[in-house]
């Protein structure tokens, strides 16, 4: 069952209209969702209960509308799915391995990336890659 389909369809965005920038935005933050996720040991996640999830966890979508935040996880699952990043069984979402996270060496950012995924910066395609620092102790 598709997230959509707990929406009417008058509230569901336009797809088209969703910019790549967009859409590689929410992939991240919802990459490092899944990292915190991973990190306090929960491996899989209901698909229905995500939208309000990320809107209560990152501020920058404290406003947006569910409807929106369905729309755009419908295609960013899609993605990290075919990518072997995730699997997705009835209504969960689960990573298919564990999930690191990374900074490269090159643009510095910050990488979440899947155990079967290339080691390769998501931004500027780098193989430099290197462990993010840990926080540190008070």
């Amino acid at each position: 069952m598709s997230l959509f389909n707990s929406y009417s369809s008058n509230n569901l965005y336009n797809f088209y209209k969703m910019s790549k920038i967009e859409i590689t935005e929410f992939e991240w933050y919802f990459r490092d969702f899944l990292f915190k996720n991973h990190s306090k040991g929960i491996m899989q996640l209901v698909a229905e209960t995500i939208p309000n999830n990320m809107i209560q966890t990152y501020l920058r979508y404290r406003n947006s509308h569910p409807a929106y935040i369905s729309s755009i996880l419908e295609i960013v699952l899609e993605n990290l799915i075919s990518s072997k990043f995730i699997v997705r069984s009835d209504r969960f979402v689960g990573l298919r391995e564990g999930i690191a996270r990374l900074q490269c060496n090159k643009c510095y950012y910050i990488c979440y990336l899947g155990n079967l995924e290339p080691k390769n910066c998501l931004r500027c395609k780098s193989n430099e890659l290197g462990t993010f620092p840990k926080k540190r102790s008070p």
